[in-house]
């Protein structure tokens, strides 16, 4: 008589478990989904502790205080956000010849700001606090100064090119469309009245990165280089 295999002690493939997130990395989720709810301001410890499953006491083996959790809650989602940038078709990272400027410009424009909405909670608290928390002042600006630099590297690529005219420094210039750019994307993370939508975002930072770096509004790629024939 034939016996049946015995298949004590092994899981089913369907029954095995998916690993686990690092208990810092879900405490990093529970104070995400918690600033969906409500600023940072009108949390505390506990409720983060209780929304990520731990003690109180467990926090504090990981970060220090809730501004802390914070600060890397923002490093965090910057690092998930620098693909955007490095992304083949990226004008951060590149333009074809063939391709005008206000076409990379409005693909990369919109592929941030998606990208960036889902997290819109966090940056709020990002742009609403860095002047006042050391720890999020030195990550936000970090970001800052890391979005600062594409920006001028992308800025002296297309004065190189000649489709940018030489002008005011690109430093500055980058300086100021990275920080009008965080001004207004602030009204609408914190949805402060008359704040824009997703789109209007968009619309005018683009217009704002035209005018500033191109002082055109739709410039010919190949302009410049059929006039130099």
């Amino acid at each position: 008589m034939n016996r049946p295999v015995r298949t004590l002690g092994r899981r089913r493939p369907s029954a095995a478990r998916s690993p686990r997130k690092p208990r810092d990395e879900l405490i990093l989720d529970a104070l995400e989904r918690l600033l969906s709810k409500a600023p940072m301001s009108k949390l505390d410890v506990e409720p983060i502790a209780a929304e990520a499953g731990i003690t109180r006491a467990r926090f504090y083996a990981y970060y220090t205080s809730k501004n802390d959790a914070l600060a890397a809650l923002i490093r965090r989602m910057i690092a998930a956000r620098s693909p955007t940038y490095d992304h083949p078709d990226s004008w951060f990272v590149g333009r074809s010849p063939q391709v005008r400027p206000r076409v990379a410009l409005r693909n990369t424009i919109e592929r941030a700001i998606d990208v960036a909405w889902p997290h819109r909670f966090v940056l709020r608290e990002a742009c609403d606090l860095w002047t006042a928390v050391p720890e999020v002042r030195d990550a936000w600006l970090n970001v800052i100064e890391v979005s600062t630099t594409r920006h001028e590297k992308a800025i002296l690529r297309e004065r190189k090119l000649g489709v940018a005219p030489s002008g005011y420094d690109a430093r500055r210039i980058a300086e100021a469309l990275v920080w009008q750019s965080e001004r207004l994307c602030f009204r609408a993370w914190a949805q402060i009245p008359g704040a824009m939508s997703k789109k209007q975002l968009a619309e005018v930072c683009l217009e704002a990165y035209m005018r500033m770096i191109f002082l055109a509004v739709d410039p010919d790629p190949e302009g410049l280089r059929r006039g130099r024939r």
